[in-house]
């Protein structure tokens, strides 16, 4: 046996072993893409869904036609027992960036206003209301376009 014959042996294994690893390198990094991507996307809609859950609880409150004076401390509760606190923590745990936080902060915040007018007495055909819930749609509307340009940058 020549020696050539061994070399070209070895750099045949090497290539191989090489082009090996690359391939699984590339599926170790598309898998863990996909990971973000979907841990992140159900992150998102967790959020979403539990502000709008807080949203139509403080909703059905009012429409319960609870006495005025119980009215303020059961909104109160529906928005506390909807978990929106927590989906926003959660949320900000995972080290989201600014443009995110900021966009989740301000569809809460204003929901938290919607919560206050709802609080207030004012029901669901008042004025103060529609202003509220108008404010916390387009909040929340601004809010989906940043969260979706996240998402693709995900993928990239």
């Amino acid at each position: 046996m020549q020696w050539t014959t061994i070399v070209s042996t070895a750099v045949g294994i090497a290539g191989g072993a090489g082009a090996t690893i690359a391939v699984e390198h590339v599926r170790w990094r598309r898998a863990m893409i996909d990971r973000v991507f979907q841990d992140r996307r159900d992150l998102y809609v967790d959020c979403f869904v539990t502000l709008r859950r807080a949203h139509e609880a403080m909703r059905g409150t009012v429409a319960d036609g609870q006495p005025h004076d119980e009215l303020a401390a059961r909104v109160r509760e529906a928005f506390r027992a909807s978990g929106c606190d927590e989906a926003r923590e959660r949320m900000f745990l995972l080290g989201v960036s600014d443009e995110v936080e900021a966009a989740i902060t301000a569809s809460y915040h204003t929901l938290r206003e919607v919560r206050q007018v709802l609080a207030e007495g004012h029901d669901l055909t008042s004025a103060e209301y529609s202003t509220a819930r108008q404010a916390h749609g387009d909040a929340t509307r601004a809010a989906r376009v940043v969260l979706r340009r996240d998402l693709s940058a995900v993928r990239r």
